[in-house]
């Protein structure tokens, strides 16, 4: 389940909690409802149902909060960069107190498409609370726990399709005056549109693809064309993307960058990152942003098994936009 918009997103790249999941609806003593319609802006009919639509499955946590014991709620990543992030408060939305339903409505400006996971922080003094988003045609619905403190909670991925205006909206059963129910926040985080963890080949190369990028970015995006099938629209050097995978054979690695850039727009200084190592290169005027030539760009070297992280981060940006990146490949070196 799978969105960039221009309400307040915070610039800089590093440092959100995160976790991910899917969703129902429920409410504590009451009669089940009808899932709600796609909001106008703001719907005052009643909810009509409408079927899931499910949305790539993402690679769950092991480990789980020591707080929600015997709960599938994945452990938060620490570290999660906030590039990108598209922030709502509910002072930005608009509620509606219906006979038996309670919604909640927002509109924003999407600055490009693509995927992302929908987080949701929250306070509830009921046992439990059946929620349910919604966004174009995709619905995420969720039972969520008791909190007295702001909690955070994954409701699953959404996807915005195309740059523009966007209305999305969450519903809860009717609860009367002693709900206890609190929208602190809901955040639309970059997800990716492949593989959430890369494995390793069995010859020990990587092959990290663009559509398997998560894209932390304001403007670079995923385009999907069978023509370009790349990382494009890097207007913004800021902008970076992040690959996951997974390493079964340590050792040294030749890293390769296969990209493109044309219109004179050659001369951008990108860093490529894995871990504590750093290497960097020079961007070519390839004769076209999707004439691709592989720049052979250095050694890293990956000391033990596990999950790594790779990321490509323009530091300048010499003309109008940086590259384009098809797929970067971790080569072992003998």
């Amino acid at each position: 389940m799978r969105v960039n918009l221009s309400m307040s997103m915070s610039t800089t790249k590093y440092f959100l909690p995160l976790a991910i999941v899917s969703l129902g609806l429920s409410a504590c003593d009451k009669a089940t409802e009808s899932p709600p319609p796609a909001p106008a802006p703001v719907t005052t009919t009643a909810p009509t149902a409408m079927p899931v639509k499910v949305a790539k499955p993402q690679e769950p946590a092991v480990a789980t909060e020591m707080g929600d014991f015997g709960s599938d709620e994945p452990l938060p990543r620490t570290d999660m960069p906030a590039r990108g992030v598209l922030l709502f408060k509910m002072s930005d939305g608009k509620y509606v107190n219906m006979d038996h339903w309670e919604e909640y409505n927002w509109q924003f400006k999407s600055k490009r498409w693509g995927h992302y996971q929908v987080r949701i922080t929250y306070k509830l003094t009921h046992s439990t609370l059946g929620v349910q988003f919604k966004l174009g045609e995709t619905r995420l619905r969720k039972t969520i726990g008791a909190s007295g403190a702001p909690r955070n909670t994954i409701l699953g991925e959404v996807f915005i399709s195309e740059a523009g205006p966007q209305v999305f909206s969450l519903y809860t059963p009717a609860t009367g005056t002693t709900a206890g129910f609190a929208i602190e926040e809901i955040a639309l985080i970059p997800s990716n549109e492949g593989e959430p963890v890369v494995q390793q080949a069995a010859d020990g190369s990587i092959t990290l693809l663009a559509k398997d990028a998560t894209t932390w970015a304001e403007n670079m995006r995923y385009e999907a064309k069978p023509e370009k099938n790349c990382l494009g629209f890097w207007t913004e050097p800021d902008d970076f993307a992040e690959w996951e995978f997974q390493v079964t054979k340590p050792g040294r690695y030749q890293v390769l960058v296969s990209h493109g850039c044309g219109n004179g727009n050659g001369g951008s200084e990108v860093a490529v990152r894995v871990s504590e190592q750093t290497v960097k290169f020079k961007v070519e005027d390839t004769g076209g942003f999707q004439n691709w030539k592989e720049a052979m760009v250095g050694e890293i070297e990956i000391k033990a098994a596990g999950t790594q992280r790779l990321v490509i981060d323009p530091e300048t940006k010499a003309k109008s936009a940086v590259l384009d990146v098809q797929k970067v490949v971790l080569k072992p070196v003998s």
